[in-house]
């Protein structure tokens, strides 16, 4: 709970009083079981402080999945060599017209070929990745006698490729293609994808797709590999209507400058440059060795979280530099003198709390430390509790999106400030309950 840099602060406060320093794992006794009891808080009730999932903001394959109603879960099926799909095609067994299965990819030593052609034929020891509802497998699997693999031990394990996904395609009025049909124009081989509906007119189609004549306006949903599926986006045939995803090629190609420009930036912080200049170095080393497009460097970024957080270091410094912070600190110093113990350790603690959601954790235990030490003098109390317990409470801020990793969290999680209130409004209680209790037990 207490990061490295606010111990050394800590450390630094006390010995400049005079005081012993903490330990390495001082803080082990206090910091471990808020992490444990932090756990356990959203393990058993994270599903009624948290939003469901519905209310959050759909990335475009998810909505795709969701307006198309597609069968997003891949199996994985191995051909046995008794197996009498063994020296057949697609074609020959029917797998779309008969199961409404789509073949996704064929693993055969320890190679992968996507959507392979409809005469490619089965054989023995060959992994099949395909798409389609499970009855259907299941009934495709007991006619041919094969073997499940699981996911994570299959060489085809397709939905963890980050290069593959769906697409939305539409064909282009006066296009070449019109008047054709997909078995024509080679479809899988020619734009390396799988047809998985055709939509003609109203009327959507999930089988026989094979013979249908393309029209202009036709709207098509595919699978494949993303590097493939690009290609639609510039095609004089198709309009590609999905958001580009997936690596592009020239990054799996560029994965060592990659690591290298970040061991760089790391390797830099250890020069004497601040660690927001040596990161941003990297970044720019990654952009001007084409690691990374400059503009997905600027899609990447979240401006929210970026202006919130700009914002709230001004009003971090105004508090400090005003005397601001002083005067509530001092003012909350006369008002717990002469009271119990207990609710001194509490008052500190909602101190700290609070501090912490309007500057950084370090600069509230700067702050209020020396305050503290000197309230620890005239009480009579252990310094080296006060110390540790503000120190603790400075990141208790789970009570809104102020912190930079809650705010981080903030956009990818769809979440808003009402959430945080709600979810860390019970964990806020709990962690000053935790943390009075345990430094109570050890220094009072």
């Amino acid at each position: 709970m207490v990061g490295a840099g606010t111990l050394i602060i800590l450390n630094d406060l006390l010995r400049q009083r005079g005081y012993v320093p903490f330990e390495l794992f001082a803080v082990a006794p206090v910091g471990l079981p808020l992490l444990l009891i932090g756990i356990a808080f959203f393990y058993f009730f994270g599903d009624r402080v948290l939003p469901r999932r519905e209310g959050t903001r759909l990335t475009p394959q998810e909505e795709l999945i969701r307006n198309w109603r597609l069968p997003y879960q891949i199996s994985y099926l191995r051909v046995p060599a008794k197996s009498p799909l063994v020296g057949k095609t697609r074609e020959d067994v029917h797998m779309i017209s008969g199961y409404a299965l789509h073949l996704i990819s064929i693993a055969e030593g320890g190679e992968i070929v996507y959507t392979p052609w409809r005469y490619t034929r089965f054989a023995a020891g060959q992994e099949l990745s395909i798409l389609g509802e499970d009855r259907d497998i299941e009934r495709f699997k007991d006619d041919f006698d094969l073997e499940w693999v699981r996911a994570g031990e299959s060489t085809a394990n397709v939905m963890a490729d980050p290069n593959v996904g769906f697409a939305e395609v539409i064909v282009r009025p006066y296009a070449p293609v019109i008047g054709k049909t997909l078995r024509y124009l080679e479809f899988r081989v020619t734009y390396g994808a799988e047809v998985l509906i055709l939509l003609s007119g109203e009327e959507e189609r999930r089988k026989d797709l094979a013979d249908i004549p393309l029209r202009a306006g036709d709207a098509m949903v595919v699978l494949g590999r993303w590097e493939r599926l690009r290609a639609f986006g510039t095609s004089r045939n198709f309009v590609l209507v999905t958001p580009v995803e997936g690596r592009m090629g020239v990054r799996e190609r560029g994965a060592a400058a990659a690591v290298l420009c970040f061991a760089a930036a790391v390797a830099l912080t250890y020069t004497g440059l601040s660690i927001p200049v040596s990161l941003l170095s990297g970044v720019i080393a990654m952009i001007l060795l084409r690691v990374i497009p400059v503009g997905e460097v600027y899609r990447a970024i979240d401006w929210r979280t970026l202006v919130l957080i700009a914002g709230l270091l001004p009003l971090g410094i105004a508090m400090d530099t005003t005397g601001t912070a002083q005067f509530v600190a001092d003012r909350l110093v006369g008002l717990v003198a002469g009271y119990p113990t207990l609710l001194i350790l509490v008052a500190v603690a909602v101190l700290a709390t609070t501090f912490s959601l309007v500057m950084s954790n370090i600069a509230a235990t700067v702050l209020l430390v020396p305050l503290v030490l000197v309230m620890a003098g005239s009480l009579g109390l252990d310094p080296r509790g006060l110390a540790l317990l503000t120190g603790i409470c400075t990141s208790n801020s789970f009570l809104l999106p102020t912190h930079p990793v809650n705010a981080l969290l903030m956009g990818p999680g769809g979440y808003r400030n009402r959430d945080y209130l709600v979810a860390g409004g019970a964990l806020t209680v709990i962690f000053i309950i935790v943390a009075v209790g345990i430094i109570s037990l050890l220094y009072f």
